[in-house]
């Protein structure tokens, strides 16, 4: 499952430009978050998807409409995140579930899995560890666990579906995928995170730091993938 998107980088001056934007953006965005900068978080943190998106456009060969819109979700979704409270979160982790169901849409579409064993396999450590979490957090979050529950059930099934397509096939499509989805999981348990100790700048930057590196990721997964675009790819 190759891809020349690495010569097409090479060739295409605007994809650098945005890819050189979105990293120094990001950069600054995660000092912001560790030094506590709001007006510096406002500045940057706004920034950053639209500089992905338009670096996947620059670069795409068959452009997902569904992942130019999971990508918009995710971004306000974020820009709701940085109000810091209850009625801005709420409605965050709404445009962030809308998010998360179109990433569900557009990998399942990629990938024919022959059984749902992998599926089932790779959901028990995910399963495993939300329980956990769920059941040391039940009391702090109240009401609101219901609403990371809900996040936590698509999750799992990202999360056991990328583990269960890498099982079966580990080429490197596979494996970008899966570090991708590991790394907007922890970035949840991170948010838990915040609310039992008092470096929460630090747990801040941590987490953009995570959500970079797995929107990045998630962004090459496209390219990889681009090759099977209409139909879907066989893990057998």
């Amino acid at each position: 499952m190759q891809h020349n998107y690495l010569v097409n980088l090479k060739d295409n001056k605007l994809a650098v430009t945005l890819l050189l934007a979105f990293s120094l953006i990001s950069l600054t965005e995660i000092f912001a978050e560790f030094n506590g900068d709001k007006l510096l978080i406002w500045i940057t943190k706004p920034l950053i998807l639209p500089i992905l998106i338009f670096y996947y456009l620059s670069l795409s060969k068959k452009v997902s409409a569904f992942f130019v819109a999971a990508l918009l979700a995710s971004w306000v979704a974020n820009l709701l995140f940085i109000q810091n409270s209850f009625q801005y979160i709420f409605y965050g982790v709404m445009f962030f579930l809308l998010y998360r169901i179109l990433v569900i849409y557009i990998i399942v579409n990629k990938v024919k899995m022959p059984t749902l064993i992998p599926l089932l396999l790779g959901s028990i450590p995910f399963t495993f560890l939300y329980v956990i979490v769920t059941m040391y957090t039940y009391d702090t979050l109240g009401e609101n666990v219901y609403l990371f529950l809900i996040q936590g059930l698509f999750t799992i099934f990202l999360g056991g579906f990328s583990l269960g397509n890498y099982i079966m096939v580990s080429n490197k499509a596979n494996t970008i995928l899966l570090v991708s989805t590991m790394f907007m999981a922890f970035n949840q348990f991170i948010f838990l995170l915040k609310l039992y100790v008092e470096e929460v700048n630090m747990l801040q930057a941590v987490a953009m730091l995570l959500f970079v590196l797995g929107q990045f990721l998630l962004t090459q997964y496209m390219f990889y993938t681009e090759t099977f675009s209409g139909t879907k790819q066989s893990i057998i």
